[in-house]
């Protein structure tokens, strides 16, 4: 939770910081309070909504995951998405600082007159039974096949990643898997699953990229309303995630690389001959932990070079590298940065881009190969 103390005193500075780490309440609490302070009702059920700071629709989710108010908006962020807590969510939406908020609910005083919402409070969200979540995602991996060269999968990274030398990888999977839609079930795509695995080797959850059946590319999904749906998502945690990563290759001698997504580090296994693991999004990517008992000193991490948002005047994709190569230097593992050349791209566009370049402008018959250091399965 961001606790700027811009223009406070550091009396009232030190006061802000207690409140904030002591401030607790109920499920029941927080949806109550919430609502006080003007977000609607139909934005704390737990289901896509829109978004009550940026306007947005069917892109804010209100999942109160760590009992604190939590939400998130996918594109809240100057198109990136931005996350929180209750805290913050009321301070955005009534563009107040937390100092003052932190007075009101501290003095039991009432929030500013707002237009009531007439919408009944959402009961809050229940979390599901482990064992529930277990035996879905155990189901769906042992349902996958094994990736297989020649497959469906393995055609679709290499129309993403083109050239790609990588092998099938046992952290992936081909299934047949259904897209659910507020709690309805759209169909059945083919996807690709990808086993997210945490430092100690449990299972975190299952990412899962939905393919076109007939070609080599996403699937497009579309909801009842005419809404374009997200063909990468993940399926049910497990566990907590921060500090994992899809293990798509076994380090050599000492070295792995990690990165934000799939495609991503294909490219830039292609680019550096470095064997990488995919870490699902930039905040996963910043907590990524070592595992032990694998030989890693030196880690390469892939950053995403997103445009700057113009409130933090920075790269997010390569502000959550640096966060993370701060951390494992500190932690004694020798870290290399790497970052495209180009505004705007990952390196699975780097890579893409550097492949058909050289291939259209080369003579038949002596195009390039890239060779890549060879990259082990685990």
């Amino acid at each position: 939770m961001s606790t700027s103390g811009r223009g406070l005193s550091p009396e009232k500075y030190e006061w802000l910081q207690r409140k904030l780490k002591e401030f607790a309440l109920s499920p029941e609490a927080w949806i109550s309070t919430l609502m006080s302070y003007g977000i609607s009702g139909d934005c704390l059920t737990g289901r896509a909504s829109a978004c009550p700071v940026c306007g947005g629709d069917d892109r804010f989710t209100y999942d109160n995951k760590s009992g604190r108010g939590d939400w998130i908006c996918r594109k809240c962020n100057d198109g990136y998405p931005m996350a929180g807590d209750g805290l913050q969510l009321i301070a955005r939406a009534n563009r107040m600082g937390l100092y003052r908020l932190m007075c009101q609910l501290d003095g039991g005083s009432p929030p500013p007159s707002r237009a009531r919402v007439s919408t009944p409070a959402p009961a809050p969200k229940r979390k599901a039974d482990p064992a529930f979540v277990a035996r879905r995602l155990d189901g769906m991996w042992s349902d996958a096949r094994p990736q297989a060269v020649g497959d469906l999968s393995m055609r679709y990274l290499q129309e993403r990643v083109p050239g790609l030398t990588a092998g099938s990888s046992p952290s992936l999977r081909l299934g047949m898997l259904e897209y659910r839609h507020e709690k309805k079930v759209l169909g059945e795509w083919p996807g690709i699953v990808a086993r997210f695995e945490l430092p100690e080797g449990r299972l975190g959850t299952l990412h899962r990229t939905f393919l076109d059946p007939v070609k080599p590319a996403k699937a497009t999904i579309v909801s009842p309303d005419g809404e374009l749906l997200d063909a990468k998502l993940n399926d049910m945690t497990l566990n907590p995630l921060a500090g994992g990563a899809v293990r798509l290759m076994s380090p050599v001698d000492g070295e792995i690389g990690v990165g934000e997504g799939l495609e991503t580090v294909y490219g830039a296994f292609m680019e550096t001959g470095v064997p990488a693991w995919y870490c699902l999004n930039r905040v996963l990517l910043s907590r990524f932990v070592v595992p032990d008992g694998l030989g890693i000193k030196v880690v390469h991490i892939f950053m995403d070079f997103d445009h700057v948002d113009l409130k933090t005047r920075q790269s997010p994709g390569v502000s959550a590298g640096m966060v993370l190569a701060k951390r494992l230097r500190e932690q004694g593992y020798t870290v290399v940065l790497h970052r495209p050349r180009q505004r705007g791209t990952d390196f699975a566009d780097q890579w893409r881009s550097r492949w058909i370049a050289a291939h259209e402008s080369a003579p038949l018959g002596r195009r390039p190969a890239y060779a890549s250091r060879v990259a082990l399965a685990i």
